[in-house]
């Protein structure tokens, strides 16, 4: 036994492994430490890869997860520098999201599609697709 003991561990056992990456597991996504930078990480969502700090990362993952749309972390960090601000409303548990602060430019994805416009126009168009589902229960 002590020569398998002697044989797999490490001669200096304070010695740092080489070469290793650092990892985090968000939200069922790995994240990279970028070994030339220790703030940047990075994620791979579907095609897309994202570079940037750690927070920005997981702002763009819970992007692609709530929403199914990538948005990278400069934009994160962007809207961060107040340049604008993001403004969600909460309407019958969905999200209507406005990232630019314009009147029009809100937008959600209810039911697997995306709507885009005015809050008015896009809580008016869910409360008419409900009440057409309530008929058809009925």
């Amino acid at each position: 036994m002590k020569l398998f003991k002697n044989m797999f561990s490490p001669k200096n056992k304070k010695a740092k492994k080489l070469g290793t990456v650092r990892t985090d597991f968000y939200r069922g996504y790995f994240i990279k430490r970028n070994s030339d930078d220790s703030n940047k990480w990075s994620v791979v969502l579907g095609d897309n890869a994202g570079v940037g700090e750690i927070n920005y990362i997981k702002m763009t993952i819970d992007h692609w997860i709530e929403y199914g749309l990538y948005a990278s972390p400069e934009h994160f960090k962007n809207s961060a520098s107040g340049e604008y601000t993001r403004q969600v409303v909460d309407y019958k548990n969905y999200k209507i999201v406005n990232d630019l602060g314009g009147k029009n430019d809100w937008y959600i994805s209810y039911r697997g599609k995306l709507m885009k416009g005015s809050k008015e126009k896009i809580i008016s168009v869910i409360d008419q697709v409900e009440q057409k589902r309530l008929e058809k229960e009925n």
